[in-house]
């Protein structure tokens, strides 16, 4: 969708796009709540993870909470489904270490460099995290837009509406570039975006 024109500007996913949605930092906290309770490491994730998204679903527009505040309550649903000791917040504080900081994929930035069109990011992220890591790896980027400056994420095509409006772009003036089906390539499609599908896998 969107046309084949010349494209004004490139959207971007960021995580599991430039840099890795997961790395050690993730993995550790993962490995402390089941090492904690003795359960399978693979269960916690696929708990976390359910419930980090099923809370993000409903916590925007008027409900809005950041992603931080977010992954307190389902660190906090997790640790009392699995009988762990560990305290949400401090793994929330873990994880934002890597969110900061998350392992940069080893072609991002040559992409960033070679870019046609200016890139702006569109990623579910606070604030804080997309600039910290930003500027700790000095990438080439026009602009980003966060789940938490929309008030909504991806899926939700209201993020995408917002980078519209805030870089006065018509859907068919840009592409969308990342690494989910739902959120990063059948959304954006919907409003007249062209999106390519990157598959990490």
């Amino acid at each position: 969708g969107g046309g084949t024109g010349v494209k004004k500007a490139i959207f971007c996913d960021f995580y599991g796009t430039l840099v890795h949605e997961n790395g050690p930092i993730s993995l550790e906290v993962v490995g402390r709540v089941a090492e904690s309770c003795g359960a399978a490491p693979e269960d916690v994730v696929a708990f976390w993870w359910e419930r980090f998204g099923a809370l993000s679903a409903r916590c925007c527009g008027v409900d809005f909470r950041t992603r931080y505040d977010i992954a307190v309550e389902s660190f906090q649903e997790t640790v009392e489904r699995f009988g762990s000791p560990e305290d949400p917040r401090a793994l929330t504080d873990r994880m934002v270490e890597h969110w900061c900081a998350p392992p940069l994929y080893e072609d991002a930035r040559a992409f960033l460099e070679a870019a046609p069109a200016p890139v702006y990011l569109v990623t579910n992220s606070d604030d804080h995290f997309v600039e910290e890591a930003l500027r700790r790896y000095g990438l080439p980027v026009a602009g980003a837009v966060t789940s938490q400056a929309a008030r909504y994420a991806k899926p939700r095509p209201e993020i995408f509406r917002f980078a519209l409006e805030r870089y006065g772009l018509r859907p068919g003036e840009t592409v969308h570039l990342g690494d989910s089906l739902a959120g990063d390539v059948e959304t954006p499609r919907a409003l007249g975006i062209r999106a390519l599908w990157l598959n990490r896998k």
